[in-house]
């Protein structure tokens, strides 16, 4: 999904006053809290996801959702479509349709990419936080993580309309972080299998199948708007059944990197933001 580029990272920090204000009457006045940070860890390393309820308080939550709102509702959001194995890996032709290989599952959501975030977005604050960026390192057991250098996969909202959802997948990056800005009328909710595959079978059809015939997996229906939550889903399967109603499910997706120089590759550019290489270079070079 990723590719590398000689380039700057957008590395971004701001005050320490200014995250006490983005913190205020949330869990993200705690970052620095060390018994916070190893509840929080404890979480992650036991359930393969931690939780943080309230992390941002409703001040901060309600900005950045008014923006959020605006900006999935205008000419800046894509409309991301994708028909997907669980894999995320091309259908193997040796293989029928109806195998857990080969079973297509259907994506819908709306985007607003990095770069149609406006430079005074309260997400562009959060994102470049190194206040924040120091709790995600702990929390996930990364000594030190870097800030996306794509112009357009760094930080996101993310809209779940009517009908829209995540089909039954894996995650090829190691963890995401997530946070919940509104929640939806109806459905829209996200559930897992905990390690569905293993690093010695990666494939797992057995489970796979069993995962998405409706067998085993756990809803996770309480996650408030204001929470912050981080998901390890490379092994683990997972999907957001489909919004009903008239309120969108919106979050903001944070993008952290084991390496520097991180892009988002031409496949990825296209599918989630209808954006390309040249695009992506273009904005690099400004």
């Amino acid at each position: 999904m990723l590719r590398t580029t000689p380039t700057r990272t957008l590395r971004r920090g701001i005050s320490t006053a200014r995250w006490e204000q983005l913190a205020a009457g949330g869990a993200a006045a705690r970052v620095g809290d060390l018994a916070f940070v190893d509840e929080c860890r404890a979480q992650y390393v036991s359930s393969g996801w931690c939780h943080v309820p309230g992390f941002v308080g409703a001040a901060t939550c309600g900005e950045m959702r008014a923006e959020a709102r605006a900006l999935l509702e205008s000419d800046a959001a894509f409309a991301s479509s994708d028909d997907h194995t669980v894999y995320q890996e091309e259908p193997d032709q040796q293989l029928p349709p109806s195998h857990p290989r080969n079973r297509l599952m259907q994506s819908t959501k709306r985007i607003v990419d990095y770069a149609r975030v406006p430079q005074s977005s309260t997400l562009r604050e959060m994102y470049g936080a190194p206040q924040l960026r120091s709790f995600v390192e702990a929390v996930v057991g990364v000594p030190t993580l870097h800030l996306s250098a794509c112009p357009f996969n760094a930080a996101m909202y993310n809209g779940y309309y009517d009908a829209d959802g995540l089909g039954w997948h894996f995650d090829r990056s190691e963890f995401g972080v997530n946070l919940v800005l509104q929640e939806p009328s109806a459905g829209g909710v996200f559930e897992y299998h905990r390690l569905t595959r293993s690093e010695d079978d990666l494939w797992a059809y057995d489970a796979v199948e069993r995962v998405i015939g409706g067998d085993g997996a756990m809803a996770v229906d309480e996650l408030a708007a204001g929470s912050l939550v981080f998901f390890a889903g490379r092994l683990s399967l997972h999907r957001v059944s489909p919004v009903r109603g008239a309120t969108p499910r919106i979050n903001a997706i944070l993008t952290y990197e084991k390496q520097p120089d991180q892009l988002a590759n031409p496949y990825s550019l296209q599918k989630f933001f209808g954006r390309t290489a040249n695009e992506q270079q273009r904005h690099l070079a400004q």
